[in-house]
């Protein structure tokens, strides 16, 4: 399930999205935003998940059979949403080459969903840590969760290398699980789990990250450059012309069979 959207498999291949779980105005963006992004309709891009078929209520789109997320899952002993144990650590040159990709976005990145997007320097709607943390406010002290920009992508980005070095979210540990651990407090008191800093690239820019230390997102993308595994990145590729002719066709043929009934339309 995406943010504003419920998400389904129709076909091997294909995940249809449904758009009504979302305000109209959230719908309306998202579908702004997909065709300045893809100013052709279905013309393949190397760096964005082509719709295969759209209609005012559903989309069709590439089915992705798993992601980041699901790998480092399992790798791990869970009972729901708790780990219990870290069963294996991702080798370490794959893992660079992940942080390079990241760190780069372009030319080795897809992307595949524009539910929540926001301009720089908009105000941030929030995120659950570790993804995000607040900001004291200097006269107030209260939390504030600051704009969107470098600091708040790189604090992101610090958060999922950690959990690509480490196997679990920050202070997501089984050793460490205390139900009265306030994340979010530690957080905004810039209290972040320990890294080795000084002897360890990886964990040098999981520690920098987390200090909003890279002016830019582009400086990131250098340090991470320097990675012994970047030399081995992979690069975003396009669907030929006729995949996605073919994949269009399929839908089409789906919807003079109904499909669209089964969501009222």
């Amino acid at each position: 399930m995406a943010i504003l959207n419920q998400v389904s498999r129709r076909k091997r291949a294909t995940a249809l999205k449904d758009s009504r779980a979302g305000t109209s105005d959230e719908i309306e963006g998202e579908g702004a935003l997909q065709s300045l992004a893809q100013p052709q309709q279905y013309k393949g891009t190397p760096n964005i998940a082509s719709y295969h078929n759209r209609t005012a209520i559903v989309k069709f789109l590439p089915f992705m059979l798993a992601s980041l997320d699901t790998r480092l899952q399992r790798n791990q002993r869970r009972e729901k949403h708790k780990v219990l144990q870290v069963l294996r650590i991702e080798d370490r040159h794959l893992i660079e080459r992940w942080a390079a990709e990241l760190c780069a976005a372009l030319d080795h990145l897809k992307l595949t969903d524009f539910d929540c997007v926001a301009r720089i320097g908009d105000a941030s709607y929030s995120n659950a840590p570790p993804w995000a943390r607040l900001y004291p406010d200097p006269l107030t002290g209260k939390g504030r969760w600051g704009l969107y920009g470098p600091k708040t992508e790189q604090f992101a980005i610090g958060s999922l290398l950690y959990c690509m070095t480490r196997g679990h979210e920050p202070y997501g540990h089984p050793e460490e699980d205390n139900p009265e651990l306030d994340v979010v407090r530690l957080f905004k008191e810039g209290v972040f789990p320990r890294v080795n800093a000084e002897g360890d690239v990886l964990d040098c820019i999981i520690d920098r990250c987390w200090a909003g230390w890279y002016e830019s997102i582009k400086d990131l993308a250098e340090a991470a450059a320097q990675l012994l595994a970047a030399v081995d990145m992979s690069a975003a590729t396009t669907f030929s012309t006729e995949y996605c002719a073919q994949k269009r066709n399929k839908c089409c043929r789906l919807i003079q069979k109904g499909l669209l009934e089964m969501y009222g339309v």
